[in-house]
């Protein structure tokens, strides 16, 4: 029987293992070409360690105007976006207003809405309010909240027993104090888990900034895909040093995700925990 288990462990490690190096082997070959010579063809093995491309990578484009747009961006979404859908999934979970359960499942319904259905729509609501090349409409998107998160938020909630705000509505605390006093503080591995998806999802995004700004306010992602690293007087992109470019774009990413990653295992487990 020990032999047994023993054998069926070492072959899920193994599974693991594959599993991991399927997974990294992009990352493997972005590091092992972004360090390769320039116009040279693509190789699975080191062959040079020309860490100059990442010089160019922040030299040929304007590299830090564009990632302080996508910290700009980053920081209006996460910090809108995760506070409006907290407060939305809050009042979904203790509100027992009428109506508010068919509100609930119209906000759910959203969701299954293609995002390219309601770009062009949008952009003309954005433009007849002249907020086009502003960064507002990142603002009105983050003060919305999103449909997935108001979920998430709405199911922890429901997890947290009900005397605790009993309590502190009894001391004479306010709906809004509640939240912010009592249920927030509790609340970090959900809240944790938002922010890092928002900041994701944000940092990541290149088809919203291309429709509503122009190139000056590109962020990082956009600039990258929009505007190709050319050696002067060459028509032909710089593959080696696009590669280098995409790992720092990357990096914060990768941060981010290590840094919370238990805390988005938490938060994600227990969402599902009351109905």
């Amino acid at each position: 029987m020990r032999t047994h288990t023993a054998a069926g462990r070492w072959v899920h490690y193994a599974l693991l293992a594959f599993c991991t190096l399927i997974f990294l082997m992009p990352l493997y070959l972005a590091i092992v070409n972004a360090l390769n010579s320039w116009y040279s063809p693509p190789v699975l093995l080191p062959v040079k360690q020309e860490w100059i491309n990442f010089y160019y990578a922040t030299t040929l484009i304007d590299f830090w105007k564009y990632t302080g747009n996508s910290v700009i961006l980053a920081a209006i979404t996460v910090g809108l976006s995760t506070f409006s859908s907290g407060m939305a999934g809050y009042a979904f979970a203790r509100l027992k207003a009428p109506g508010s359960q068919g509100l609930f499942m119209i906000v759910l319904a959203t969701m299954m809405i293609p995002g390219i259905v309601t770009q062009i729509p949008t952009y003309i609501l954005f433009y007849q309010m002249k907020l086009i090349d502003t960064f507002w409409p990142w603002v009105f998107w983050g003060i919305g909240g999103s449909a997935f998160y108001i979920f998430m938020y709405r199911q922890f909630f429901l997890s947290i027993p009900v005397e605790l705000e009993e309590a502190a509505r009894i001391d004479g605390c306010s709906f809004f104090r509640i939240y912010w006093d009592i249920i927030l503080p509790i609340s970090k591995p959900v809240v944790a888990t938002v922010a890092i998806l928002t900041f994701q999802g944000s940092w990541n995004d290149v088809t919203g900034p291309f429709m509503f700004l122009t190139e000056k306010k590109y962020p990082l992602a956009t600039a990258m895909s929009m505007i190709g690293y050319l050696a002067s007087g060459s028509t032909q992109v710089i593959t080696q040093v696009s590669l280098a470019a995409g790992i720092l774009l990357a990096i914060p990413i990768i941060v981010t995700f290590f840094i919370g990653q238990r805390n988005i295992v938490e938060g994600i487990v227990t969402t599902g925990l009351k109905a």
